[in-house]
C-alpha cells in the first residue's frame, strides 16, 4: 500500500512539473503568430531604443539552374549573440510580407504569415547565434522595392525591432527577374532638434511647396502618416501631419503644423466630430512654451465644443521653431475619457486639424486646415491613410454658386428690366419674360434645396452656432423655399392685396439673393467638413 502511495505521489509531482513547464519566459521555438504584424516577441517589455547591434545584408545570387535569388544575412556586430528573431520582406508602403524564404541551416525555420507561403523566417531554438543566412525569392508577379524588416532578441528582456535592410529593387525583364541592391541606408526616424536652423535644412528645388522637417522621414515605411492637404505625404508638402506607430505596450504619435500655433488629432467612431478623444500639441505664446494636452469633443447636439481633460500623454519631444510646431509623445493603448473607453488596437476614423488662435484654455476654430480618413484605420498598420472624399462638399458649393450667382441673378434681371419690354410673344400661355423668370427661379429653388440637403448629409447634422456661413445658408434656404409657395398663392392683379404680395415677393427674393451672394464670399467656413 505504501509503495503504491509513493508511486502515486511521484506521478503527481512529475505531472505538476510537466504542466508547469510551458510557462517559459520566451518563445524558444519561434516567434508567435501575433508577431506577424507587430514584429514584437510578446515578452511584455519595451524594445531597446539604442542603436541595434544587428544588421541585414543582401546579396543577389544565381544558382546552377539560372534561378536568381537573394542571399539574406542577419549578422551581429562584435560579440553580440542573439537567441531569437523574425524577418520578413515587405513592400515600402505595406506591412504584408511578400516572397518566399528558403532555410538552409539549423536553428531557423520558414513561417507563413497571412496570405502567401513561407514569407517569414523565425528561430527554432534559443541557442546563441552570430549569423543567420537565408535565401529569398520574389513573387512571380512582383515589380518594385522591398525592404527586409527584422526583430532580434538577445535575451528575454533585451530585443530590438525595426531593423531594416537597404531597399532592394525587384525588376521584371524579358530574361526574368533582376535584383538591384541600394547603397542607401535604411530609413530611420531622425529626432527633431530645436537647434537646427532654417539654413541647415535641405530643400528640394523641384518642389517649392515642400516642407522641410525630419518628421517626414520614414513615413508609411516605419510609421503611418496622415496629413493635410490631401496626398501631401509623398511630396512632403503637408501643412498639418500626424504620424503613428505601435511601440512596446503603447502607441507613439507625432503632431506637426507649419505656420500654426496648434495641431490636433482625434479618434472617432464616425465621420462626425463629436464624442471624440483629442490629442493636442500647442504653442502657448504667453508662456513661451510648447505643451501637449488631451481634450474631449462634445457631442454635436446641441452644439460643438471642446474641453480639456486629464492628460495621459508621455511627452518625448516638443519644439516650436521657424513657425514649425512639433510634438512627439506616447499614449497608452487603452484609455477612458468622459466615460468612453478608447482601445487603440481597434479601428477609428482619424481627424487632424490646426489653427492660429485659442479660445481661453481651449483650441480655437480650425479653418480649412482639417481632414479625416476616408475609412476607419488600424494604428498598428503602417500604410498610407487616404483622406475622405470631398465630392459632396464640392457639389454643395457648385450648386449654391450656380443657384445664386447664376440662375437667381438672371431671373431677377428678367423681372426687373424685361417685364414691360418682352411682352410681344408668349411661351406656354405666358409672356416670355415671365416664363423664363419662372424657369430660372425654379432652377434656383431646386439647386438650393439640393445643396442644403447634400451638406447636411456630409456633416451629419447642424453646424456650430458661431459659423456665419451656416447661419446665412439656413436663412437663405428658408427664404428661397417659401418663394414658390407665395407665388402660387398670389392674388389676382386687380385685388387690394396684390400690392402687398408684390412687395413681399420682391423683399423675400432680394433678401435671399443678397444673403446667397454674401455666402459665396465667406471663404473661411465654406468647406463644412468637420
Amino acid at each position: 500500500m505504501a509503495s503504491k502511495m509513493g508511486k502515486t505521489v511521484w506521478l503527481v509531482c512529475c505531472l505538476a512539473l510537466a504542466l508547469h513547464q510551458p510557462e517559459v519566459h520566451a518563445f524558444g521555438r519561434g516567434a508567435p503568430d501575433s508577431a506577424c504584424l507587430s514584429m514584437l516577441p510578446g515578452h511584455g517589455t519595451d524594445a531597446q531604443s539604442s542603436p541595434s547591434p544587428y544588421s541585414i545584408v543582401l546579396a543577389p545570387i544565381e544558382n546552377g539552374n539560372g534561378r536568381r535569388l537573394v542571399n539574406v544575412t542577419i549578422t551581429s556586430q562584435g560579440n553580440a549573440d542573439f537567441a531569437g528573431f523574425i524577418i520578413q520582406a515587405r513592400p515600402e508602403n505595406s506591412d504584408n510580407p511578400v516572397g518566399t524564404f528558403e532555410v538552409r541551416q539549423e536553428g531557423a525555420k520558414a513561417h507563413t504569415c497571412g496570405s502567401g507561403l513561407k514569407n517569414s523566417v523565425t528561430h527554432t531554438d534559443k541557442n546563441p547565434k552570430r549569423k543567420v543566412e537565408l535565401i529569398w525569392e520574389a513573387p512571380a508577379d512582383y515589380d518594385g522595392h522591398v525592404i527586409f524588416n527584422a526583430s532580434v532578441v538577445r535575451d528575454y528582456s533585451t530585443f530590438w525591432t525595426g531593423i531594416k535592410s537597404a531597399p532592394l529593387l525587384v525588376r521584371r525583364t524579358a530574361t526574368g527577374v533582376e535584383y538591384e541592391t541600394s547603397s542607401k541606408k535604411p530609413t530611420t526616424r531622425i529626432p527633431y532638434q530645436t537647434t537646427i536652423s532654417s539654413t541647415q535644412r535641405p530643400v528640394n528645388p523641384q518642389s517649392e511647396n515642400q516642407v522641410s522637417h525630419p518628421i517626414f522621414e520614414g513615413c508609411n515605411s516605419i510609421k503611418g502618416c496622415f496629413g493635410w492637404p490631401s496626398n501631401c505625404v509623398a511630396s512632403k508638402s503637408c501643412r498639418v501631419l500626424v504620424t503613428y506607430m505601435f511601440k512596446g505596450s503603447a502607441y507613439e504619435f507625432e503632431l506637426f503644423a507649419d505656420d500654426r500655433v496648434w495641431a490636433a488629432a482625434a479618434f472617432s467612431d464616425d465621420k462626425i466630430m463629436g464624442d471624440d478623444s483629442v490629442m493636442e500639441c500647442a504653442y502657448e505664446e504667453d508662456k513661451g512654451e510648447v505643451n501637449t494636452y488631451v481634450s474631449w469633443n462634445d457631442s454635436p447636439n446641441p452644439g460643438k465644443g471642446n474641453h480639456r481633460v486629464e492628460s495621459d500623454l508621455t511627452v518625448l519631444e516638443k519644439s516650436y521653431k521657424d513657425k514649425q510646431l512639433y510634438c512627439r509623445f506616447s499614449k497608452p493603448r487603452v484609455s477612458t475619457i468622459e466615460g468612453v473607453t478608447f482601445d487603440l488596437d481597434k479601428h477609428y476614423h482619424l481627424f487632424i486639424a490646426a489653427g492660429t488662435d485659442f479660445k481661453g484654455n481651449r483650441l480655437g476654430y480650425h479653418q480649412s486646415e482639417r481632414d479625416l480618413t476616408a475609412e476607419k484605420i488600424s494604428l498598428a498598420d503602417i500604410q498610407a491613410a487616404k483622406g475622405a472624399s470631398k465630392i459632396l462638399v464640392h457639389l454643395h458649393g457648385a450648386f449654391m454658386v450656380a443657384a445664386w450667382i447664376g440662375a437667381a441673378s438672371i431671373g431677377i434681371l428678367l423681372a426687373r428690366y424685361f417685364k414691360k419690354t418682352w411682352v410681344g410673344s408668349q411661351l406656354c400661355g405666358k409672356d416670355q419674360w415671365f416664363a423664363w423668370h419662372r424657369v430660372f427661379m425654379i432652377f434656383t429653388w431646386c439647386l438650393t434645396v439640393a445643396g442644403f440637403v447634400i451638406i447636411f448629409i456630409e456633416i451629419g447634422g447642424w453646424s456650430s452656432a458661431d459659423n456665419p456661413h451656416a447661419i446665412l445658408g439656413c436663412i437663405t434656404t428658408g427664404l428661397a423655399f417659401i418663394q414658390p409657395f407665395m407665388a402660387a398663392l398670389r392674388p389676382a392683379p386687380n385685388t387690394p392685396k396684390r400690392p402687398l404680395f408684390n412687395w413681399l415677393h420682391w423683399l423675400v427674393g432680394n433678401l435671399a439673393h443678397i444673403f446667397g451672394s454674401i455666402i459665396q464670399n465667406i471663404r473661411e467656413n465654406a468647406l463644412l467638413l468637420i
